[in-house]
Parts: C-alpha cells; sequence; structure tokens
C-alpha cells in the first residue's frame, strides 16, 4: 500500500486542519457558551447518548480529533484501494496479471515524434517532381486538380486537367464516389498503367488533390503522391509554366477495384464509435470530424440537422498544414505527431474519418496514410448524408 499512504499523505496535506476539526470547532449553540457535536457520527466517550454537551478537556479534543482524521483517511485508502483493484483486474486474464499490460503512468511509453514521413513519395516536392519527370523508365503523370479556368492560365507542363468534383457522385450510395467504370474510362484516356506514377496538385492546401489522390487510392493504385505546395509553390520557386493543352494518348490500362477500399459506408458507422476500454485511461479516438469546428458544434448547418456523429472527435483538416512563406504546406512529421497525440488518435486502431462530402476527410485521410497509418477509412457521404438521415443520431 504505498502508493496508496503516498497519496493519502497528499490528499491529508492538501486539506486544511479546520476542514477535518469542523465538527469539533466549539461553534456556540443558541448563545449558552457549549459547543454543537454530531455525536451520531462520533459518539462521545463521556456521554453517548448525548447531543449537546459542554466543551471538551483539550486532551480529549486532541483525541477525538486524531480519531476523526484517522476515520476518514481510512476511508480514502479503502476507496482508493477498490479503484486500484478494478484497474488491475482489468488487465488479469486466466493467469493473473499481465505487468506488461499495465499502462505507465509515465512518459516512458510515449511513441517518439518521428523525423520522416512513414511513405515519404506520397508526398513530394517541386524538385522531386522534376526530377520524375525527366526519368525515362518510369512514366509520371501529372493531374491539375484546379478549375479549368485556373488550368488554361497557367499549369505545371504536361499536367492534365481533372476537377477534383468528377471524383464524388452524390446519388451513389453507400459510398458516394464515382463507379469503377468512370475510373477507368479516365485512366485509359488519360494514359494511366497499374504502374504509372500519378502526382496530383491544386493551389496549395492540398484539399482538391487529396480528393483525387484518395479515389485512385481507393479503387488499387499503388503509385500516386500529392505535390506539396501545389501550383502556388511550385510558381514562387519560379518553376516553368505553361498554357500547352496535353496531347492525351488514350492508352491506359489500369483496371480499378469493383469495391473501392479505404472507404466505409453508413452502416459501418457504429464500429467507431468511442468507448471507454480501461479505467483511468481516455479512450482512443476512433471517429474523426474533420469538419470546421462550427460545423461540428452545429452552429454551422449544412444540412436537414446540425452537429455532429456522438462520440467524434473534432480534428480539422487544415490543422494538418501550415502557412510557409505564403504558402499552405504540411506540417513536419514531428507536429502532426504531436497533433495525433494530443487528440488520442492511435495508428493501433481502426479510424473512420468523415466531413461534409469526403473531400477534407480525404486530405486527413491522406495526412494518416502519409504517418504510416493503416486501418482508416473515409465516410465519403459525410454530412451530406447523415446530416440528412432522419433515423441518424446527432450530437452537438
Amino acid at each position: 500500500m504505498q502508493i496508496a499512504d503516498r497519496l493519502i499523505a497528499r490528499v491529508t496535506a492538501a486539506i486544511p486542519l479546520s476542514h477535518w476539526e469542523r465538527a469539533d470547532a466549539g461553534t456556540p449553540a443558541r448563545g449558552e457558551g457549549k459547543a454543537l457535536i454530531n455525536l451520531s457520527v462520533h459518539p462521545s466517550p463521556r456521554e453517548p447518548n448525548s447531543r449537546l454537551v459542554g466543551p471538551l478537556p483539550q486532551g480529549e479534543r486532541e483525541q477525538r480529533r486524531t480519531s476523526r482524521n484517522a476515520s476518514r483517511i481510512s476511508e480514502v485508502a479503502v476507496l482508493f484501494s477498490i479503484l486500484l483493484a478494478a484497474t488491475i483486474t482489468s488487465f488479469a486474464g486466466e493467469n493473473g496479471l499481465d505487468p506488461a499490460a499495465v499502462p505507465r503512468l509515465t512518459p516512458l511509453n510515449e511513441p517518439p515524434a518521428p523525423e520522416k514521413f512513414a511513405r515519404p513519395d506520397a508526398l513530394i516536392d517541386s524538385a522531386k517532381l522534376e526530377k520524375w519527370l525527366d526519368e525515362l523508365n518510369v512514366r509520371t503523370i501529372v493531374i491539375d486538380g484546379r478549375d479549368a479556368a485556373a488550368f488554361r492560365i497557367s499549369h505545371i507542363p504536361g499536367a492534365r486537367s481533372i476537377q477534383s468534383d468528377l471524383f464524388q457522385d452524390p446519388n451513389l450510395a453507400p459510398y458516394f464516389m464515382p463507379p469503377p467504370r468512370a475510373i477507368a474510362a479516365i485512366s485509359k484516356q488519360d494514359g494511366i498503367t497499374p504502374t504509372t506514377r500519378i502526382v496530383v496538385y491544386d493551389d496549395d492546401d492540398g484539399r482538391l488533390a487529396a480528393r483525387i489522390w484518395f479515389t485512385f487510392h481507393a479503387f488499387g493504385h499503388d503509385h500516386i503522391s500529392i505535390l506539396n505546395g501545389g501550383f502556388a509553390k511550385w510558381r514562387k520557386e519560379k518553376r516553368i509554366t505553361s498554357i500547352t493543352m496535353p496531347t492525351l494518348d488514350d492508352t491506359g490500362t489500369f483496371v480499378p477495384l469493383d469495391t473501392p477500399r479505404g472507404a466505409c459506408a453508413f452502416d459501418d458507422l457504429p464500429q467507431y464509435r468511442m468507448r471507454v476500454k480501461v479505467i483511468g485511461q481516455l479512450p482512443t479516438a476512433n471517429l474523426l470530424d474533420a469538419r470546421a469546428r462550427a460545423e461540428y458544434m452545429g452552429d454551422d448547418v449544412r444540412g436537414k440537422f446540425g452537429g455532429h456523429i456522438p462520440g467524434a472527435v473534432n480534428l480539422p483538416w487544415q490543422s494538418m498544414t501550415t502557412l510557409n512563406a505564403g504558402v499552405r504546406e504540411w506540417r513536419t512529421p514531428a507536429e502532426i505527431h504531436a497533433i495525433l497525440r494530443l487528440s488520442n488518435v492511435d495508428k493501433d486502431f481502426p479510424i473512420a474519418i468523415y466531413d461534409q462530402a469526403g473531400g477534407r476527410s480525404a486530405h486527413l485521410y491522406f495526412t494518416l496514410w502519409l504517418m504510416g497509418y493503416d486501418t482508416i477509412r473515409n465516410y465519403v457521404g459525410g454530412w451530406r448524408d447523415y446530416g440528412n438521415r432522419d433515423d441518424a443520431e446527432v450530437e452537438k
């Protein structure tokens, strides 16, 4: 009971002496100069059946004070022992307690912050893209996810214009993504094969690029990257731009999966509800809301109902980026690691992400993928689906 003794010592030290003595304070009763003592709790050894007695001798008052404090300390010790036993029992199996399973109350079990991304080729800079474009042994296709007007004004040489809105279908439940045949048609037209390297960019924050990235990833393409800082950084670095429209070669052979991987539907959501698994530990965040705080709280309503899915943790997608010399880029691995740990996001547990319609959630999905997470899902239907259902539970 050394831990309990130390806890009790801290409790007693933190509580003023007057708190323990409040029943023996000698407060006069009705001006008679006598002390009112609650003998129903601590009977007097002198007059066990009395409720109003005269002031006690000094030695007897000290004895009663010590007895009362000891009684209350014992109650704290019993309560602490019960809580400690309940916590330890939750880690005990048929063979007794597994010491390795008991969480430490020290930073010793905190995973170290990574210095590099777990999947570095998923997020590349302008220099790496130029290097890839110069290589002849592996073909690189660049996709511009901005609107057509911006593409016509200026773009990265050789880029194809494929707007991100083409990669969603609000009428195609349960995943609200384009059908495989649509992805196959785009791939064929733009010369995308299973081994082609695809690099996607938008203006700078990666939101539009992330939707395109997620769609190709979900349908089975394994060589797709996002240009960090987008076209804004490419232009800021004074790299070559073009106004020439690309020639489409119609030689693509990529065959999409029949069912997208990494996507989840409304009926899959209950398994991601946050649940307390261990007494004394914050539950792992299994459901992430990538929207703005006002949407999460129900102040900005973008559906029949406002609020969020019960148990969801608000982790806005923009928290993963930072403004660097006027250009929005992804944060460093260490910064992202810190944000995820503060939100109690753990890569060893399954995670589902949602937003309004799958774009911002794709950005957060990509970030977790970049950090080495594997068991993640994107609820593309998002609040556009959930917030308009009469059979969905909503929390504010």
